[in-house]
């Protein structure tokens, strides 16, 4: 929980539902008003449990299934696989049988074909990527209004109490539509999915 505000003003709460307030950010003024949100926050975690368990499986079918658009006369891009060390290997089989498993990919024979690449995280960890450079060129662009900073803040006077969520493998969570699938494939020395 971080709190902001003049002294003597109002103050501002952000609130990580997922862990406990540290003890550095507690004020004397704030104890009751962090068991009061540690309560909240232990009512929040109970009734959406459900929201907190790590997803499996695909979202049912429906009418906002994300749709890729895509200049019909450019070149479908395809391209070949990049080399991997032996690390990269390891982590991109287990990462595939996970994604395998949980029904987010399956096997591909689209004329599409993205390379994968892997980034170490700070902590030294691998991360798998996949390159849509070649996808991101030939998609049609979305227009649309941006909100005005001045309406967002408008929209926020009188807040008091803000949550953050971190949601964790939200990408899983957006369902292709069935047509566009093929263009998400995905090319690696091990392998070729969608």
């Amino acid at each position: 929980m971080k709190s902001t505000g003049k002294p003597g003003g109002d103050r501002i709460f952000v609130i990580d539902i997922r862990q406990r307030p540290s003890e550095d950010t507690k004020t004397e003024g704030d104890h009751s008003i962090l068991a009061d949100l540690g309560k909240w926050r232990a009512q929040i975690r109970q009734d959406y449990q459900d929201l907190f368990q790590p997803p499996t499986g695909v979202p049912p079918p429906g009418e906002d299934d994300f749709r890729i658009l895509t200049d019909p006369t450019a070149k479908v891009p395809h391209h070949q696989p990049y080399g991997m060390m032996p690390a990269e290997r390891e982590e991109f089989e287990d990462q595939i049988k996970k994604l395998l498993a949980n029904g987010w990919i399956t096997d591909s024979h689209s004329r599409y074909a993205a390379p994968v690449i892997f980034v170490k995280k700070p902590n030294g960890t691998l991360h798998m990527c996949v390159n849509y450079r070649g996808l991101n060129k030939i998609t049609v662009k979305d227009r649309y209004p941006l909100p005005y900073i001045d309406d967002l803040l408008v929209k926020l006077h009188g807040g008091r109490i803000f949550t953050k969520l971190d949601i964790a493998s939200d990408y899983h969570q957006v369902r292709i539509h069935p047509d566009d699938c093929h263009k998400m494939a995905f090319i690696a020395p091990e392998g070729f999915y969608e």
